[in-house]
């Protein structure tokens, strides 16, 4: 048999959120939370190793399979592991183009394209599938392949 999904385009998990939640948007980008086992946060500061996926259902695009619906989590958002999803970029004096490497910026939430690649190692989301002019901050579709 096949098992088709029609509702989205990435596979993600819920992760319980100890922030304000309301602060976590779709599309933004999240790390692993040192201050509570488990749990994500607003990804900071410039290719962070911690960095966990992206919110999924940005731009309308919602998340085709979520995983870990788990009682007692509490407040939680689903992160986009793998698959397609519109993510928050502060672009660069280079911009960005499809097939950038996407790492995390110094602007909580957002990811940036890779400059420096000997520091992305551990530190990449995934590569963009389109474009942000030179300076400028908004979504990018970016193709989620954490490395």
């Amino acid at each position: 048999g096949v098992l088709t999904i029609r509702g989205g385009a990435d596979l993600a998990e819920n992760f319980s959120v100890k922030i304000d939640a309301e602060a976590i948007k779709p599309g933004m980008v999240v790390m692993i939370d040192s201050e509570h086992p488990g749990s994500v946060t607003l990804a900071s500061g410039e290719y962070n190793k911690c960095v966990a996926g992206v919110i999924s259902g940005a731009n309308e695009l919602a998340a085709g399979m979520i995983l870990g619906d788990f009682d007692g989590i509490g407040e939680s958002r689903p992160v986009a592991l793998t698959g397609r999803v519109w993510t928050y970029v502060a672009a660069t004096d280079s911009g960005v183009s499809p097939g950038d490497l996407m790492t995390t910026s110094s602007k909580l939430g957002y990811a940036m394209p890779v400059s420096d690649h000997s520091r992305a190692h551990g530190a990449t989301i995934g590569k963009a599938m389109s474009r942000l002019e030179p300076g400028q901050e908004g979504l990018v579709l970016v193709l989620v392949n954490l490395q």
